[in-house]
């Protein structure tokens, strides 16, 4: 007495999908999407989380006044203390670079 036919093998060999643990996903579920609006343009370095705008925030505001303290040690001819100011200010500044253009991950 023959077998009967397995489901599969009655299906058309178009329509049969391999498992879902052998195909490769690369992308994440966002793969068939565009970029999110604030991926795009300037507002991808601008911060969008409250955590993200209060070190944004501080860190401007201490890079700024060391920058401030770097330009009056240049004037008062310290230039030891003027390039370590001056250094920390761009330490601070790309550390708000870092606060403006990070994303938290959901």
């Amino acid at each position: 007495m023959p077998r009967p036919a397995s489901p599969a093998a009655t299906l058309d060999p178009v329509s049969t999908r391999k498992s879902r643990g052998s195909k490769k996903q690369t992308t994440g579920r966002r793969r068939n999407y565009g970029p999110t609006p604030d991926q795009i343009g300037i507002r991808k370095y601008i911060p969008n989380y409250w955590a993200n705008w209060l070190g944004f925030v501080l860190f401007a505001f201490v890079g700024l006044s060391m920058f401030g303290w770097g330009v009056y040690y240049v004037i008062d001819a310290t230039y030891a203390d003027a390039v370590v100011a001056i250094g920390l200010a761009g330490a601070l500044g790309y550390m708000v670079f870092l606060f403006g253009s990070t994303r938290l991950r959901d």
